[in-house]
């Protein structure tokens, strides 16, 4: 059985589209999230919102004092 490398999974490498333009990142472990290495952990806000997602897919989540929302471009394994 092969893995299908285009929905989001723990490791996956995301670009995503917000109102501020894109943006690429991976979801890793709690421990291993660091937003100036490009890294989001699987337990945040956004990496809940986006496990199991797919391209061309909008994610909406919550994000402290408002709700924010994502579309995303392009998932790598």
């Amino acid at each position: 059985m092969t893995e299908d490398c285009s929905v989001i999974q723990f490791g996956s490498r995301v670009r995503v589209d917000d109102s501020d333009g894109e943006v690429e990142f991976c979801v890793v472990e709690p421990g291993d999230a660091d937003a100036v290495a490009e890294r989001v952990s699987v337990e945040s806000p956004l990496g809940r919102a986006l496990i199991g997602r797919r391209v061309n897919d909008e994610v909406r989540f919550h994000a402290p004092a408002r709700v924010l929302a994502v579309t995303v471009v392009r998932v790598n394994a």
